[in-house]
């Protein structure tokens, strides 16, 4: 092998060497970071009466995984509760529900995140699974955006207005590695 070649190829496996280096240290710091923000069991008590009270003002119907709703419909949906799984919404003690709503249905979502010191979006978009770990989910039709987080012993909350028009859409959260890992749902409007 001349030298130009063993150059070139010692400069492509120190490349690969540090991209696969990057891609370690971010998935662990990730998890690491994830492990850490997950709530404390005091924490969840001292909220879960909060986040109650906000759950019930959900108007849809269940049957199965699909929630239904009217023309006016109140969608209260929450991420990291106890006893479903991190990263996931769960709108009517259904983890990721289809929901389900009539053309020209007004639709007010109320979006809280239970997870002390990181934040959750809720974003509603017609771009469909799969999601990358760094999505690129464009448009937004509606959404909060970064959500506020828990403080002070207090739930982070947002609400937002969205008037639905026939068609698929799905709602995500868009924090890097939420929506590839599952934290996403289907909407049908028809």
């Amino acid at each position: 092998m001349n030298s130009n070649a063993a150059t070139t190829e010692s400069m492509n496996r120190t490349r690969v060497a540090k991209g696969v280096a990057a891609v370690a240290g971010a998935v662990f710091s990730v998890g690491v970071a994830c492990a850490a923000l997950v709530p404390t069991t005091a924490f969840k008590e001292a909220t879960l009466p909060q986040v109650k009270a906000m759950l019930v003002k959900d108007n849809g119907k269940v049957s199965g995984t699909t929630l239904t709703y009217g023309k006016n419909a109140n969608v209260v949906a929450a991420a990291v509760l106890p006893g479903f799984p991190f990263p996931s919404f769960e709108i009517h003690h259904v983890k990721n529900p289809t929901l389900d709503f009539p053309a020209g249905a007004t639709v007010h979502f109320t979006f809280i995140n239970t997870n002390k010191g990181f934040g959750h979006s809720f974003d509603v978009t017609k771009k469909g699974p799969p999601y990358g770990v760094i999505p690129q989910i464009a448009p937004i039709l509606a959404g909060t955006g970064f959500s506020p987080v828990p403080t002070g012993g207090k739930f982070g909350y947002a609400k937002f207005t969205w008037h639905a028009t026939p068609g698929t859409y799905y709602y995500v959260c868009q924090i890097p590695g939420h929506a590839a890992t599952g934290m996403f749902g289907k909407i049908v409007v028809k």
